[in-house]
């Protein structure tokens, strides 16, 4: 669906300038700072993503941490911090969405904000949360 791409989208937009220029969660949450049309189910999205990952950082950046195969966070770059935590955020916390539906939207993201190189990074992170979130809401091995 066109409208959660493009919430997730403003979401990336705006955690990046929450973990870049520390402006507070209140005023990225007005949205002022997007200049085109936004209706109302994106707003929402996107407010409930970025207040999500949000609440969510330090818990969200140890998932990270722990499937990055030891690439420490901070040489990931910010827009694939922000897709993978809010990827992340959204298989854990939307379960009504299917994981790999998630996981498409992440490498569509990634695409339009990053270069290909960053594809399998993404991919991979994802793909093996994805595998243990379903291993453990199903009782699997």
């Amino acid at each position: 669906m066109a409208s959660r791409h493009k919430s997730r989208a403003i979401a990336i937009q705006g955690l990046y300038q929450i973990e870049l220029t520390k402006t507070p969660v209140e005023e990225v949450v007005k949205f002022q700072w997007y200049d085109k049309k936004l209706g109302r189910e994106e707003r929402e999205l996107a407010e409930l993503l970025i207040n999500g990952v949000v609440k969510n950082w330090e818990v969200l950046d140890n998932i990270i941490k722990a499937y990055s195969r030891g690439k420490e966070l901070d040489r990931i770059s910010i827009i694939n911090r922000n897709i993978l935590r809010i990827s992340i955020f959204s298989l854990v916390n939307m379960r009504e969405i299917p994981g790999r539906i998630i996981i498409n939207e992440a490498l569509e993201l990634t695409r339009e904000f990053e270069s290909e190189e960053s594809l399998s990074l993404i991919n991979g992170i994802l793909d093996s949360v994805y595998r243990d979130e379903l291993a453990k809401s199903s009782g699997g091995d």
